[in-house]
Protein backbone atom coordinates (compact mmCIF):
# COMPACT_ATOMS: atom_id res chain seq x y z
CA UNK A 1 0.00 0.00 0.00
CA UNK A 2 2.94 2.39 1.18
CA UNK A 3 4.62 1.92 -2.70
CA UNK A 4 1.91 2.99 -5.05
CA UNK A 5 1.39 6.09 -2.64
CA UNK A 6 4.57 6.94 -2.99
CA UNK A 7 4.76 6.33 -6.94
CA UNK A 8 1.72 8.69 -7.34
CA UNK A 9 3.21 11.59 -4.91
CA UNK A 10 6.26 11.59 -7.45
CA UNK A 11 4.21 11.65 -10.22
CA UNK A 12 2.49 14.43 -9.03
CA UNK A 13 5.46 16.45 -8.01
CA UNK A 14 6.68 15.57 -11.63
CA UNK A 15 3.69 16.73 -13.01
CA UNK A 16 3.59 19.77 -11.37
CA UNK A 17 7.46 20.71 -12.02
CA UNK A 18 6.57 20.26 -15.51
CA UNK A 19 3.55 22.34 -16.11
CA UNK A 20 5.01 25.17 -13.39
CA UNK A 21 8.25 25.23 -16.18
CA UNK A 22 5.82 25.60 -19.04
CA UNK A 23 4.18 27.98 -17.85
CA UNK A 24 7.47 30.46 -16.76
CA UNK A 25 8.37 29.90 -20.66
CA UNK A 26 5.60 30.51 -22.00
CA UNK A 27 5.35 34.20 -19.89
CA UNK A 28 8.53 34.41 -20.67
CA UNK A 29 8.30 34.50 -24.54
CA UNK A 30 5.01 36.84 -23.90
CA UNK A 31 7.26 39.29 -22.73
CA UNK A 32 9.85 38.97 -25.39
CA UNK A 33 7.13 39.33 -27.95
CA UNK A 34 5.04 42.29 -26.95
CA UNK A 35 5.91 45.35 -28.09
CA UNK A 36 7.01 47.64 -26.11
CA UNK A 37 4.94 49.82 -23.81
CA UNK A 38 4.77 53.88 -24.74
CA UNK A 39 6.27 56.36 -22.28
CA UNK A 40 3.21 58.76 -21.03
CA UNK A 41 4.26 62.26 -20.50
CA UNK A 42 5.21 63.48 -16.68
CA UNK A 43 2.80 65.44 -15.25
CA UNK A 44 4.33 68.17 -12.88
CA UNK A 45 2.51 68.56 -9.47
CA UNK A 46 1.50 71.98 -7.86
CA UNK A 47 3.87 73.20 -5.37
CA UNK A 48 2.88 72.00 -1.69
CA UNK A 49 1.49 75.17 0.76
CA UNK A 50 4.40 76.15 3.56
CA UNK A 51 3.16 74.84 7.34
CA UNK A 52 2.42 77.98 9.17
CA UNK A 53 4.24 79.09 11.88
CA UNK A 54 3.04 78.45 14.92
CA UNK A 55 3.67 80.86 17.95
CA UNK A 56 5.94 79.64 20.82
CA UNK A 57 4.01 80.31 24.46
CA UNK A 58 5.54 82.36 26.54
CA UNK A 59 7.31 81.99 29.94
CA UNK A 60 4.97 82.55 33.00
CA UNK A 61 6.25 85.46 35.50
CA UNK A 62 8.54 84.21 38.47
CA UNK A 63 6.11 85.90 40.97
CA UNK A 64 2.90 84.20 40.40
CA UNK A 65 4.24 80.69 40.87
CA UNK A 66 4.43 80.07 44.94
CA UNK A 67 7.70 79.00 46.16
CA UNK A 68 6.46 76.94 48.95
CA UNK A 69 3.24 75.41 49.37
CA UNK A 70 0.92 75.04 52.66
CA UNK A 71 1.82 72.37 54.85
CA UNK A 72 -1.75 70.15 55.68
CA UNK A 73 -2.59 70.19 59.33
CA UNK A 74 -1.33 67.44 61.71
CA UNK A 75 -4.07 65.00 62.97
CA UNK A 76 -4.87 64.63 66.58
CA UNK A 77 -2.76 61.76 67.93
CA UNK A 78 -5.04 58.61 68.52
CA UNK A 79 -5.30 56.45 71.52
CA UNK A 80 -4.54 52.53 71.07
CA UNK A 81 -6.94 50.73 72.90
CA UNK A 82 -5.71 48.45 75.28
CA UNK A 83 -6.25 44.60 75.01
CA UNK A 84 -7.23 42.29 78.08
CA UNK A 85 -5.22 39.84 78.63
CA UNK A 86 -5.74 36.35 77.52
CA UNK A 87 -6.35 33.92 80.63
CA UNK A 88 -4.35 31.29 82.13
CA UNK A 89 -5.25 27.78 80.25
CA UNK A 90 -6.47 25.56 83.41
CA UNK A 91 -4.29 22.22 84.52
CA UNK A 92 -6.07 18.91 83.46
CA UNK A 93 -5.68 16.19 86.53
CA UNK A 94 -3.79 13.56 84.86
CA UNK A 95 -5.85 10.33 84.65
CA UNK A 96 -5.25 7.60 87.26
CA UNK A 97 -2.98 4.79 85.95
CA UNK A 98 -4.81 1.92 84.46
CA UNK A 99 -4.10 -1.91 86.21
CA UNK A 100 -2.08 -4.28 84.18
CA UNK A 101 -3.91 -6.58 82.27
CA UNK A 102 -3.88 -10.05 82.71
CA UNK A 103 -3.72 -12.72 79.93
CA UNK A 104 -6.37 -15.16 79.65
CA UNK A 105 -4.99 -18.71 79.26
CA UNK A 106 -5.72 -20.65 76.24
CA UNK A 107 -7.03 -24.82 77.08
CA UNK A 108 -4.82 -27.25 75.14
CA UNK A 109 -7.24 -28.68 72.90
CA UNK A 110 -8.02 -32.31 73.69
CA UNK A 111 -5.67 -35.24 71.23
CA UNK A 112 -7.74 -36.99 68.74
CA UNK A 113 -8.79 -40.62 69.90
CA UNK A 114 -7.67 -43.86 67.79
CA UNK A 115 -10.61 -44.70 65.58
CA UNK A 116 -10.56 -48.71 64.92
CA UNK A 117 -10.53 -49.21 61.28
CA UNK A 118 -13.62 -50.93 59.89
CA UNK A 119 -13.33 -53.65 58.15
CA UNK A 120 -15.83 -54.44 55.30
CA UNK A 121 -17.87 -57.22 54.60
CA UNK A 122 -16.55 -59.44 51.69
CA UNK A 123 -19.15 -58.64 48.38
CA UNK A 124 -21.13 -61.46 47.47
CA UNK A 125 -20.57 -63.32 44.37
CA UNK A 126 -22.48 -62.42 40.78
CA UNK A 127 -24.85 -65.01 39.97
CA UNK A 128 -24.03 -66.55 36.32
CA UNK A 129 -27.66 -66.27 34.19
CA UNK A 130 -27.83 -69.28 32.14
CA UNK A 131 -27.95 -68.43 28.18
CA UNK A 132 -31.03 -68.49 26.07
CA UNK A 133 -31.55 -70.63 23.44
CA UNK A 134 -33.42 -69.26 20.43
CA UNK A 135 -35.88 -71.57 18.64
CA UNK A 136 -34.68 -73.10 14.83
CA UNK A 137 -36.47 -70.81 11.91
CA UNK A 138 -39.42 -72.36 10.36
CA UNK A 139 -38.52 -73.92 6.83
CA UNK A 140 -42.06 -71.85 5.43
CA UNK A 141 -40.17 -69.76 2.30
CA UNK A 142 -41.26 -65.41 2.94
CA UNK A 143 -43.72 -64.27 0.16
CA UNK A 144 -42.48 -63.12 -3.07
CA UNK A 145 -43.13 -59.53 -3.79
CA UNK A 146 -44.59 -58.90 -7.14
CA UNK A 147 -43.13 -56.88 -9.89
CA UNK A 148 -44.07 -53.96 -11.90
CA UNK A 149 -43.99 -56.63 -15.29
CA UNK A 150 -46.88 -58.59 -12.98
CA UNK A 151 -49.16 -55.94 -12.49
CA UNK A 152 -52.15 -55.54 -14.60
CA UNK A 153 -52.07 -53.41 -17.14
CA UNK A 154 -54.93 -50.91 -17.08
CA UNK A 155 -57.90 -50.22 -19.71
CA UNK A 156 -58.81 -47.77 -21.97
CA UNK A 157 -59.95 -44.41 -20.49
CA UNK A 158 -63.73 -44.22 -21.99
CA UNK A 159 -63.43 -40.58 -24.05
CA UNK A 160 -64.88 -37.33 -22.80
CA UNK A 161 -68.37 -36.14 -23.43
CA UNK A 162 -68.30 -33.15 -25.98
CA UNK A 163 -69.75 -29.87 -24.72
CA UNK A 164 -72.88 -28.24 -25.50
CA UNK A 165 -73.28 -25.50 -28.32
CA UNK A 166 -74.30 -22.33 -26.10
CA UNK A 167 -76.69 -20.46 -28.77
CA UNK A 168 -75.83 -16.70 -29.75
CA UNK A 169 -78.02 -13.92 -28.84
CA UNK A 170 -78.77 -11.37 -31.44
CA UNK A 171 -79.00 -8.23 -29.98
CA UNK A 172 -81.47 -5.54 -31.55
CA UNK A 173 -80.08 -2.52 -33.14
CA UNK A 174 -80.07 0.83 -31.03
CA UNK A 175 -82.25 3.68 -32.24
CA UNK A 176 -81.11 6.55 -34.12
CA UNK A 177 -79.93 9.84 -32.39
CA UNK A 178 -81.88 12.61 -33.08
CA UNK A 179 -79.87 14.92 -35.09
CA UNK A 180 -79.28 18.87 -33.51
CA UNK A 181 -80.22 21.57 -34.99
CA UNK A 182 -78.03 23.47 -37.24
CA UNK A 183 -79.57 27.17 -37.08
CA UNK A 184 -79.96 28.60 -33.51
CA UNK A 185 -82.57 31.02 -33.43
CA UNK A 186 -81.62 34.73 -33.45
CA UNK A 187 -81.77 36.53 -30.76
CA UNK A 188 -82.96 40.09 -30.29
CA UNK A 189 -80.76 42.65 -29.68
CA UNK A 190 -80.86 44.14 -26.05
CA UNK A 191 -79.44 47.86 -26.48
CA UNK A 192 -81.33 50.72 -26.59
CA UNK A 193 -82.35 52.44 -29.81
CA UNK A 194 -79.90 55.28 -31.01
CA UNK A 195 -81.16 58.29 -29.99
CA UNK A 196 -82.89 60.95 -32.82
Amino acid sequence: MAVPRKCFILTLMFALSISGFDMSFAARHLLQTLPPLPSFPKTSMPPMPSVPTLPQPTALPPDSVPSTLPQPAAFPPTSKPSIPPIPAVPTLPQPAALPPLSKPTIPQIPAMPNLQQATLPPQPAIPILPQATLPPQSSNPLPMIPTATNLPKPTALPPLPSLPTIPKLTLPPLPDMPTAPVNFPTMPSLTPPPSQ
